[in-house]
């Protein structure tokens, strides 16, 4: 999978030591609802768009794959036709100047013994398809999920954007994605991550942090 570069101006947020205590959920999905089962190379995802290769729904046991508390629904980011895909948002997003955003995700490490798997995700830009996003990764085989976590500022992103996410990787067997949530900094109590991830993750050049369930 390609990942194209940044086309629209990115403002800095300060590097992140934890995400603000306040913020308020404006989109999640934890894929439960999508399947009564497994499905390999699924595209009846209700919130997002499957392009550029194929995912795996896993319904939690299905394939020997784990979602997050065993339970529920989750995503194989590396479908099973050799060709990883991306998951778009059906919702389009404005983003208000000077507010604070945040892209949560879990992620594991693919379990079925593949090889190390890439996440990229970010923003798709309605207008042109341009990306603003980052990484996440290598991820090694079998690591259990942890939730991360990308910062923007909405400044960065005039228009109007969808959030995707995208696997890296072509043999069939990639990182497992649940618990997607994109929030701001102005309302609702959430808890705080732990540490600060040093490498490896950068949303919008902003600052990204990661806690282990």
């Amino acid at each position: 999978m390609s990942f194209k570069s940044v086309t629209a101006a990115a403002s800095l947020l300060a590097a992140l030591a934890a995400a603000p205590a306040q913020a308020g959920v404006i989109f999640s999905d934890n894929f439960d609802a999508d399947s009564a089962a497994s499905v390999l190379n699924f595209n009846g995802l209700i919130n997002w768009t499957v392009s550029g290769g194929t995912i795996d729904y896993i319904r939690s046991g299905g394939f020997g794959i784990s979602c997050v508390g065993g339970t529920g629904g989750c995503l194989d980011m590396d479908g099973s036709t050799g060709n990883a895909g991306r998951i778009t948002s059906r919702l389009v997003f404005d983003f208000d100047d000077g507010v604070d955003y945040f892209i949560d995700l879990a992620l594991s490490g693919n379990q079925r013994g593949g090889a190390s798997d890439t996440l990229n995700f970010g923003l798709v830009r309605e207008s042109d398809g341009a990306l603003l996003g980052g990484a996440i990764g290598p991820v090694a085989p079998g690591a259990p999920f942890s939730t991360y976590t990308g910062g923007f500022n909405g400044s960065a992103a005039p228009g109007s954007w969808r959030l995707y996410f995208e696997g890296v990787g072509g043999d069939n067997i990639g990182a497992i994605l649940d618990n997607v949530v994109l929030r701001d900094n102005r309302s609702a109590t959430v808890p705080e991550p732990a540490t600060l991830l040093l490498s490896g993750l950068a949303l919008l050049a902003a600052g990204v942090v990661r806690r282990r369930r």
